[in-house]
């Protein structure tokens, strides 16, 4: 007879709070208005916020990020990633005027890849208060990350958990998103 072996992880997510500090958060931004590029990957849902791109070494020049990710993977996860390879930084922007959204989503890589993300780590960016853009992940049920809401935090979940951001409703609300990246599950 066989039995039905059941996932169990430690954390649903970890976070870090005031993992940025104001000043980081200001030069994060203005690195990402002076080096990105546009963010090409569609969404497989409905997204209304803008997304650009710049490499990780720019992201590294303020705050190295990968250290921290892999200690939070060994404590919580212990996922087969590539440490050594550090894909780019996605500057997510929601507005207010668009009611700027990202409906419910995993992260992943087409089937005819050669790799997967495994880790996906979110830290608010914001310079000015806003409302909305609550980010949930689903765990047999929606559940809020108020840790995110705080500028500066960070979150780390696995990238194969569904997950959305709300609506925002005033203001513009700014994350930047780190990949983490393995080979395919086994």
């Amino acid at each position: 007879m066989y039995e039905r072996a059941v996932l169990e992880m430690k954390f649903l997510y970890y976070y870090i709070n005031d993992y940025l500090k104001p000043d980081e958060i200001k030069k994060l931004n203005s690195a990402f208005n002076k080096k990105a590029e546009k963010f090409t990957k569609k969404a497989i849902t409905l997204k209304t916020s803008t997304a650009v791109q710049m490499p990780y070494e720019e992201l590294k020049k303020i705050k190295d990020v990968n250290y921290s990710i892999l200690k939070i993977n060994r404590a919580a996860y212990g996922f087969d990633l590539y440490e050594n390879i550090n894909d780019w930084v996605v500057q997510n922007t929601y507005k207010s005027t668009n009611q700027g959204e990202y409906k419910w989503h995993i992260d992943g890589e087409e089937y005819d890849e050669k790799f997967t993300t495994k880790l996906t780590t979110l830290i608010n960016l914001s310079e000015k208060e806003y409302s909305g853009g609550k980010f949930f992940l689903f765990n047999n049920e929606p559940v809020e990350i108020k840790e995110l809401n705080k500028p500066g935090s960070l979150v780390v979940f696995p990238s194969f958990i569904l997950h959305q951001v709300t609506p925002v409703t005033r203001g513009t609300r700014i994350s930047a998103t780190i990949f983490k990246t393995g080979r395919w599950w086994k």
